[in-house]
């Protein structure tokens, strides 16, 4: 006969593996979002614009990338806190964990094709911000 604790390993077990990768697949994600923008970070170093504030939480968020990537990717707690202030960051300058997907289709801009690719990924923005945050209610419970 199992023991509950040997029946509830067996039933979450999955889960919780399926987090953890999940977790990496962001980290990821994460990474290839740096890679395509840090242009933009470069860019805006070599001019400053007039609004500095948002061209230094715009680099601060490029940069803060690599962090969260790496993090995640160890399956470190302070990932998820870093991604909860890059959230509206991201929603802000349009510097999404999707955003590639826009390359893979290539759409034309402002066609009906783009507007719906666009409104997926927000929706994949928002999905994976609710699986982090169950993801840190789950795993990191203190």
């Amino acid at each position: 006969m199992i023991s509950i604790f040997q029946a509830r390993r067996f039933r979450f077990g999955k889960t919780d593996c399926m987090k953890k990768n999940l977790l990496i697949a962001f980290g990821l994600l994460d990474l290839i979002s740096f890679v395509h923008s840090y242009k933009i970070g470069i860019n805006m170093l070599n001019s400053i614009g007039q609004i500095l504030i948002l061209s230094i939480l715009e680099i601060l968020l490029i940069v803060s990338l690599i962090a969260t990537g790496i993090l995640s990717i160890m399956r470190k707690k302070i990932s998820l806190i870093i991604y909860y202030i890059q959230f509206p960051l991201k929603l802000g300058f349009v510097i999404l964990t999707f955003a590639f997907l826009f390359r893979l289709f290539g759409f034309q801009y402002n066609s009906n094709e783009y507007r719906m690719l666009l409104w997926f990924i927000a929706f994949l923005e928002i999905a994976r911000l609710i699986f982090t945050i169950m993801i840190h209610k789950r795993e990191f419970k203190n």
